[in-house]
């Protein structure tokens, strides 16, 4: 399930980690990518990797759930095991719960749930080997939020970063007249989706250091879970009416998804190198084209039957996609 300048440890005032992270980047400064990797634990490296692998699995899960006719049953399901989840991240502690702190953990909480509906129309009516991609443009959408609210200016690279994203989605779309409705809810989706994780970015590297994020994590993804209760109006039946199989598919995938944003939540907190770890992690692009080709059938996922020339256009779109966001964190 993806800010303000921070120190350069990658924690505010030692007030623990903050996953999401990627405010301010866009004018970072410093070591070269390669040169951060060569000097950085392997752990570091494989971490960002896994999750990255681990969020593109997800996806592939929670679509197979999600075919059966249960988008809105589905994210309600992996909305409520998040905000479990993420009640653990209480025992690292924080700051003294005040009202002005626990407002803005609801404020990114309701903007974090706009993204997740959004993310579920994309994956849910659109294709994954898309969608995933496109949302690897949400620190492109950060530095953007940042320079409308006067905080940076935008350099040649984040000009640059644009322009390689319009050729990518030139790439991802290259089989417009045959899918048309499905490339369109992919794309537009996934992009509003981009926008709300980018706005609770911000919100959370703004707030969350007076709070601390033991503190601001539990209580947006509490957020989440209260939210996720104005989904039921919207089922297609009672939850308990779910197919065995898709509720064991949903669990699989919501728990995986969790699991893989605290895997990148702890990369940042131990090991305080955000731009190599956003870059590793935004590989995920990459995986959601080949693991939808290569194993996707074991999930019923069809993509890979629109043809391997437009598969193999929307891995170069992947790479170019992967190679705007190294440019808007460097």
């Amino acid at each position: 399930m993806d800010h303000t300048r921070r120190p350069a440890g990658g924690k505010a005032d030692g007030l623990g980690p903050r996953p999401f992270s990627c405010f301010g980047l866009a004018s970072r400064k410093g070591r070269g990518f390669v040169r951060a990797c060569l000097m950085r634990s392997p752990a570091s490296i494989v971490i960002p990797l896994c999750s990255a692998v681990g969020y593109t699995l997800a996806a592939m899960a929670l679509k197979r759930a999600m075919d059966g006719g249960h988008p809105w049953r589905v994210l309600f399901i992996v909305n409520l095991i998040g905000a479990v989840l993420f009640q653990t991240w209480l025992l690292h502690g924080g700051l003294p719960f005040t009202t002005t702190n626990v407002l803005h953990a609801i404020l990114a909480g309701t903007a974090f749930f706009v993204g997740q509906v959004f993310t579920f129309i994309a994956i849910s009516r659109g294709d994954i080997s898309i969608a995933t991609p496109v949302l690897g443009t949400k620190v492109i959408f950060v530095a953007l939020l940042v320079f409308v609210t006067g905080g940076e200016e935008l350099g040649w690279k984040l000009w640059v970063a644009t322009f390689l994203t319009t050729l990518a989605l030139a790439l991802l779309g290259g089989e417009w007249r045959a899918n048309r409705q499905r490339l369109l809810v992919s794309v537009v989706f996934a992009f509003l989706a981009s926008v709300a994780f980018a706005a609770t970015d911000v919100m959370q590297q703004l707030w969350a250091r007076d709070f601390g994020f033991g503190r601001f994590a539990p209580v947006m993804f509490a957020t989440v879970g209260a939210l996720s209760f104005t989904l039921i109006p919207f089922f297609s039946a009672p939850l308990r009416e779910m197919p065995r199989p898709m509720v064991i598919w949903a669990f699989g995938g919501g728990t995986l998804l969790t699991v893989q944003a605290m895997g990148i939540a702890y990369c940042i907190a131990e090991y305080h190198e955000v731009t190599v770890t956003n870059v590793l992690y935004n590989t995920r692009g990459l995986w959601s084209v080949a693991l939808v080709w290569v194993v996707g059938h074991w999930f019923a996922n069809a993509e890979k039957q629109v043809g391997g020339a437009i598969m193999t256009r929307r891995l170069i779109g992947a790479l170019i996609l992967l190679a705007a966001v190294y440019l808007s964190l460097a």
